[in-house]
């Protein structure tokens, strides 16, 4: 399989050579682009995670500032056989970032990729998300404030107890199990409202990928990842519906054998109503006396009322995971938001989020304390501008 692929890229390779000249086509030149987020948050949670939010002098504080910010550089040009070659390098310029050291991330390029478009569709080589992620339907959420990229959903509210495992890439019914490590994608053009993408990633240790292992926290690398998925959007009387279907194949570990996610989403809107929910199984194939970890499941629901420049939305998301080979029970994670947006002005959006996060591991009726459970509130406001 892996010839095969490695040959595609190089059919993909010699058109662009062979194609036809490209003196004639202008010079790709970068545009800026991007958004400046900023929150601040409260957060009220068990006492013994409160040390982890804000805090200062070794006491806790309720309140903090949370950011996050990146700047876009893209460009194409077409050639003069028709083909559009471009570029997209997305840097994180400050508040949350991927310097995250503790899994042996110093990485301050979110993604980089270069991509080769005409009428067989889109071919992207680089640090890009995977196909399915790229069409994957989730809950919606007004503040854009949700899944793994959200405050309170990424962790940078409420701690995550070390020893609760939640989905891989976190938070999230999105398959994420290799991030943007270095991959090469394949995305068909639109059939009477179907879309079809395909990825294959050879190792996620490439561009440093906080993969988790069986532990919920300890590091490890996937490989040989193979993924589709699918997107069907179009509108019926005034009725929009979106339907999403993803797989994803890989490799963990010598302990295993392959291991397959599978992720469904949908969304219906009408007169500014959007229903939408997604549901994502892991599924961690053990070898021959080996024992199974990271199986489970995850699903989100929601609704947004959008009319003029309000928007607002209320969103639930649960996760169930066998973190622990040697308990019997899943690790568990429950989480609710409300969230609003009003658009100020071109680019400028007001935002906010009030929220509840529950983490509960299994191990809780052996180990006792709170060691394994956390949950908690937050309240948060925010300013979103972009350029």
């Amino acid at each position: 399989m892996k010839k095969i692929l490695i040959a595609s890229t190089a059919l993909v390779a010699a058109g662009m050579i062979t194609a036809g000249s490209a003196s004639a086509s202008e010079k790709i030149k970068l545009n800026l682009g991007g958004y400046s987020k900023w929150w601040v948050v409260g957060a009220w949670q068990d006492s013994g995670y409160e040390a982890a939010f804000g805090a200062g002098s070794g006491s806790a504080n309720n309140v903090d500032v949370q950011g996050e910010n990146e700047v876009w550089f893209g460009g194409s040009t077409t050639l003069d056989n028709g083909l559009q070659v471009g570029i997209d390098m997305q840097l994180r310029t400050g508040g949350r970032s991927d310097s995250n050291t503790a899994y042996g991330t110093a990485d301050v390029i979110d993604e980089s990729y270069v991509w080769v478009s005409g009428g067989f569709g889109k071919v992207i080589v680089g640090t890009e998300n995977n196909g399915t992620y790229l069409l994957h339907v989730t809950a919606p959420d007004a503040a854009g404030n949700w899944n793994e990229g959200g405050v309170m959903m990424g962790n940078q509210a409420i701690a995550r107890p070390a020893s609760v495992t939640t989905l891989r890439g976190g938070n999230t019914t999105a398959i994420l199990t290799d991030g943007d490590a270095d991959k090469i994608t394949y995305v068909a053009p639109a059939f009477y409202g179907l879309t079809l993408g395909a990825s294959y990633v050879p190792n996620t240790s490439e561009d440093n990928q906080n993969v988790y292992g069986s532990g919920g926290s300890s590091f490890s690398a996937a490989s040989e990842i193979y993924g589709v998925g699918a997107l069907y959007a179009n509108t019926f009387g005034g009725v929009g519906v979106k339907v999403s279907a993803g797989y994803v194949t890989y490799d963990v570990a010598a302990a295993t054998d392959r291991s397959q996610e599978l992720a469904f989403g949908t969304q219906l809107s009408y007169a500014g109503f959007t229903l939408g929910g997604s549901y994502r199984n892991q599924s961690e194939n053990a070898a021959q006396n080996q024992s199974v970890t990271n199986t489970g499941y995850g699903w989100d629901v929601g609704l947004q009322y959008a009319t003029g420049p309000y928007a607002v939305s209320l969103a639930y998301f649960n996760s169930k995971v066998q973190g622990s080979a040697t308990v019997n029970g899943e690790d568990e994670v429950t989480a609710y938001q409300l969230s609003g947006k009003y658009n100020m002005g071109a680019g400028v959006d007001l935002l906010a989020s009030v929220g509840h996060i529950e983490y509960d591991g299994e191990e809780a009726s052996v180990s006792g304390g709170d060691v394994n459970h956390n949950e908690g509130w937050t309240v948060m406001t925010g300013l979103s501008l972009q350029f």
